[in-house]
């Protein structure tokens, strides 16, 4: 139980995502050398790559001759733009997710107690990173493929377009411009999968946490009071540990859920708009890219809803907890003890994404509907 590891199911992808400049090294805080390169080691490689990329993008859709030229364009640009606000968000509050990713991995208050504990935690740990690795690995297919499918087009095309600033459908100059545009859309695809893989554990380990409450509540059916009423305390201390943790994980993941969800309908309906005048006949290859890229995207927005829904569910599932414990046999001082931690559970556990609307399943449906509408609109301007 000691040696269990809290963070198994991203302890390799922290490594990965410190060497893309996206968390800070373990020994940034010193005064050599070492640490002030892996200072500016994000900007050094964000810069040249990631940014001016993505200025380049949004430079080619706003000089684009038509709208149909665009809107080739935008469904990537608008993309970017999203994970511009991820990046700026982490790097602003990289103290507090490193300082919340040590308490997960390291305080004694969320240690396991007992081979119960420690097979629910890795039966979790396990279900999520299969999620996410199955999430990582069809994200980097979609911009494989992409990669690949231009050599089967008829006439010079990059994979995805940006402005160039020389003459690059050449058979001399076409690689500069393909070379780097696969540098930087991997960068920018391996950063933004993985800010969405750490936003999401985030409120996944909180909800385990919360469960793991629920767990200990119902543990105690058949303990006699003596030992019931110093775990209940322990239990309420944790609640209260849980409860902060869901605080400090809202101002990480609300910022960047936000501007997923905002920009999510119109990269869905550039998207499709994109489908419709292309055809699966003339360019094959694109097209199925395309298809490819709008899943990952709807899985992009639903997984932070399902885990911030899950996150409130476990959350209000504990007064059920709490009926599960042996309280009918307890002195009149713990029953108040545990009305008293009832009436604390009334306030609801919800991470919110700014101040405009709380992170589950419902914002989801309103995603979609809203891409659906913006599409339809966009087919009426079109015509």
């Amino acid at each position: 139980m000691e040696s269990t590891n809290r963070l198994s199911a991203i302890q390799f992808l922290l490594g990965i995502q410190r060497w893309t400049g996206l968390l800070k090294w373990k020994n940034e805080e010193g005064d050599g050398l070492l640490a002030w390169l892996q200072l500016i080691y994000p900007f050094v490689l964000h810069l040249p790559l990631t940014f001016t990329y993505i200025a380049l993008m949004w430079y080619e859709a706003l000089t684009s001759a038509d709208f149909e030229a665009a809107g080739q364009v935008l469904y990537m640009s608008i993309t970017e733009l999203a994970l511009v606000t991820k990046l700026l968000n982490i790097w602003y509050r990289r103290n507090e997710a490193a300082s919340l990713i040590t308490e997960m991995q390291h305080d004694p208050a969320y240690k396991l107690r007992n081979v119960e504990e420690v097979q629910f935690w890795e039966r979790n740990q396990r279900d999520f990173k299969r999620v996410f690795y199955w999430y990582i690995g069809g994200s980097l297919s979609v911009a494989a493929m992409g990669y690949i499918s231009v050599f089967f087009q008829a006439e010079y095309e990059l994979p995805f377009g940006y402005y160039v600033p020389f003459e690059w459908r050449t058979k001399e100059r076409y690689f500069y411009a393909w070379g780097y545009n696969v540098l930087a859309m991997t960068l920018c695809c391996l950063s933004n999968i993985l800010l969405d893989t750490l936003g999401c554990y985030f409120m996944f380990q909180i909800a385990s946490l919360f469960r793991l409450i629920g767990m200990r509540l119902r543990a105690l059916q058949n303990a006699p009071e003596e030992k019931a009423r110093p775990e209940l305390r322990r239990i309420f201390q944790l609640h209260a540990k849980v409860r902060r943790l869901t605080r400090e994980c809202e101002v990480l993941v609300s910022p960047y859920v936000l501007s997923q969800v905002v920009f999510s309908a119109f990269i869905i309906c550039f998207s499709a708009y994109r489908l419709v005048h292309m055809g699966f006949k003339q360019r094959p290859g694109l097209f199925l890219t395309t298809v490819q890229f709008v899943a990952v995207m709807i899985l992009q927005i639903f997984l932070p809803c399902y885990y911030g829904n899950e996150l409130t569910l476990h959350a209000n599932a504990l007064t059920d907890s709490v009926f599960g414990t042996n309280w009918l046999e307890y002195s009149v001082g713990t029953r108040k003890l545990l009305n008293c931690y009832m009436e604390f559970l009334k306030r609801p556990v919800k991470v919110r994404a700014g101040v405009f609307f709380e992170i589950g399943l419902p914002i989801f449906v309103k995603t979609i509907n809203n891409a659906y509408s913006f599409f339809a609109l966009l087919l009426k301007m079109s015509k």
